[in-house]
């Protein structure tokens, strides 16, 4: 009798220790739950399952090809509603000529919203290039002809300087009635500006604003003075300027100048500027 009672509690022993029951249904329902969450990310992946349906473009573009940013984005859509890579389609619309900046956001159920900013163009930047209105250098395909803006030349690290010392001198060169059409700046950082009637101003590199403002303090009563066109200046002296005038006669007007040099507003005689250089010189730079 008593046999038979401990084969019964032996046939009752369960076949897993209790301790490892503990463990082992958190572990099932954990490898369920992974299993499902891929499975789950399989389907969300799959651009048959949740396709992007429509996507958006919204800016104002000017000068960006729509069509072509069209089809930019097309070829960019690689994946679902979930996978589509919006960092790699950033990039590819931000390498489009006159594309500053892109953002790109998603849009329940199955649409993308993709914003567009525009570099907005301030000068041209060589032959080349342009600058925008942010001191940005880009280089669109093919350069517009645009009206009224001013060509920069320098190097371009130094263009957000350029940029800025070019409005700085439109702004102080529109009281005297003058307009900037070039502007370059070489390696010696020596700064030579260009008007739309062709006067060259020389003005070196260093005090380049108050040698600027101090010639167009006196540009009325120099041009009150002559009835010649002038054709350039040099402003790299020390209390003055020198400017040279086309010539009367007809028959040398192209290669005749004639030369002067300015103190204080006032024409000086040839002894005395030659006298002024001596002592003073002209600044070297």
């Amino acid at each position: 009798m008593s046999n038979r009672r401990r084969s019964a509690k032996q046939q009752q022993k369960p076949l897993l220790p209790e301790n490892s029951l503990r463990w082992l249904k958190p572990a099932l329902l954990t490898l369920v739950t992974i299993s499902a969450l891929y499975w789950m990310g399989k389907m969300l992946g799959d651009p048959a399952v949740m396709p992007v349906r429509t996507v958006g473009v919204d800016g104002e573009m000017r000068f960006v090809q729509r069509e072509r940013l069209e089809q930019v984005v097309a070829e960019a859509v690689n994946g679902s509603f979930f996978s589509v890579d919006l960092k790699r389609m950033r990039e590819q619309i931000e390498a489009m000529p006159w594309v500053k900046q892109v953002s790109i956001r998603r849009v329940w159920p199955d649409k993308l919203r993709v914003q567009v900013t525009e570099h907005v163009p301030l000068a041209y930047w060589g032959e080349e290039a342009m600058v925008s209105q942010l001191a940005e250098v880009f280089e669109p395909e093919n350069l517009p002809e645009l009206q009224g803006l001013v060509t920069l030349v320098g190097d371009a690290q130094q263009a957000k300087t350029i940029t800025r010392e070019y409005q700085r001198m439109q702004t102080l060169l529109d009281t005297a009635g003058l307009r900037l059409t070039r502007i370059w700046v070489d390696a010696r950082q020596a700064w030579r500006i260009e008007m739309d009637s062709g006067l060259l101003l020389q003005l070196g590199r260093r005090d380049v604003m108050q040698r600027l403002t101090r010639f167009v303090r006196l540009y009325p009563d120099l041009m009150a003075q002559h009835d010649r066109q002038l054709v350039s200046a040099d402003l790299r002296y020390t209390n003055g300027f020198s400017v040279q005038w086309l010539a009367e006669e007809e028959e040398t007007a192209k290669a005749d100048r004639a030369l002067g040099f300015y103190r204080d507003g006032a024409l000086m005689s040839r002894a005395d500027s030659e006298d002024n250089l001596r002592k003073t010189g002209k600044s070297p730079g």
